[in-house]
Parts: C-alpha cells; structure tokens; sequence
C-alpha cells in the first residue's frame, strides 16, 4: 500500500500544470470559439493565433469565475452583422477590468516604467514618485499628455507639503491623528518599494 501510495504520488507530481494561458483557452477562448466566434476572413491564420496569445495573456489575471463570466458576456457582444466576429480588445479589456479589476502588480509596464529613466527623474522630486505611481493605480498606464503632467506635478506637490506638515507636527510632538500617521506611513511604505526597484535596477535611490 505505501509503495501505490508513493507510485501514484510521484505520478501526480510529474503531471504537468496547466499554464495559465492554457487555462484562459480553456474557459474563455475555446467555449467562445465553439459557439462560432471568429476573426474577420482578412486576418491571417499567424495573426489570429497571435491574437489569441494577446488575448489570454491580457486575461490571464482574473479567476476562473470570472473568465466563465466573460465568456457568458461575450457571447452577445460579438462584432459584425452577424454579432460573431472578436471584439477589440480594447473591448476585452474593459469588460475584463469591469468584472475583476487587474492587480496593479500585474499592469504591464509599471514596473519598467518606475525602473527606467521616468523613475529616477520622479526620485529627484519630493512627492513625484507617489504621484506618479497613485495614476498608474486609476489609469493603468503613464501619464499622457500637458493636461495629465500638470495634475501630476500638482498632486506630487500636495504630497511633498503634507508629508512636512505632518513630520514637523510629529517632530514638535504636536497632536497628530492615527489617520494622519497612517498616511504617513503607507506614503513611506510605498516610496520604499519603488525606491527599491530603482535601486535593484541599478538607477539612484
């Protein structure tokens, strides 16, 4: 009984994981295509397996719930006049972002971004870093734009002033709320791990 037991246990270990990919495919992408979704006649065959890479790894992140969801969804929100054509996927992406919003961890090109040479022009200004990284978190992306920089600055400006306000009154042992030394200290925490990643990617900190 003990050597089945073990046989089987290092069968079961040698079974291989379904990527997460593979996983999207299987809950999302396959039932869809089943029920007859489909690319437009012009796009190639290398194109729509491209796509459909893109797709599952744009998906990747929500829970096999909510992929069930979106492929319920899908089904009456296909393109054309027949409704079976893929939607966009900027389409994809907000109905996605509407059932399960993406950690922000998982955004591509946040962390690039905060390692290249935006992050360390943003570590030479007090406030900039949280500022910026506070936009990626309701935009999911860098700011674009006059209009955007400027409400950038602004709020890395409002950072930089209350971050002193506050550790002069605690210097000064003046009366400070708990919801004021929590700001303070979540505002550090997070300065902290981007700093670190500025540092890890070699850039100054």
């Amino acid at each position: 009984m003990d050597q089945i037991t073990t046989v089987d246990g290092a069968h079961e270990a040698a079974a291989p994981k379904e990527t997460n990919r593979a996983r999207v495919r299987r809950l999302f992408i396959d039932p869809l295509v089943k029920d007859g979704m489909r690319f437009k006649h012009h796009t190639s065959p290398d194109d729509q397996r491209r796509k459909l890479d893109q797709m599952a790894d744009d998906l990747g992140y929500l829970s096999d719930q909510s992929l069930r969801v979106m492929a319920a969804c899908m089904r009456t929100k296909g393109e054309g006049t027949n409704k079976v054509f893929w939607p966009s996927r900027i389409s994809i992406l907000g109905f996605a972002e509407a059932r399960e919003r993406m950690p922000l961890e998982d955004v591509p090109g946040l962390r690039s971004w905060f390692v290249s040479a935006a992050g360390r022009q943003a570590a030479s200004v007090p406030g900039r870093l949280i500022a910026e990284y506070v936009f990626w978190k309701g935009h999911k992306r860098p700011p674009l734009g006059d209009r955007e920089w400027a409400g950038v600055h602004e709020k890395a400006a409002g950072y930089a002033r209350r971050v002193e306000l506050v550790e002069d009154r605690i210097a000064r042992q003046v009366l400070v709320t708990s919801e004021e030394r929590n700001w303070l200290r979540r505002y550090h925490e997070t300065e902290a791990m981007l700093r670190g990643w500025l540092k890890d990617a070699g850039g100054d900190a």
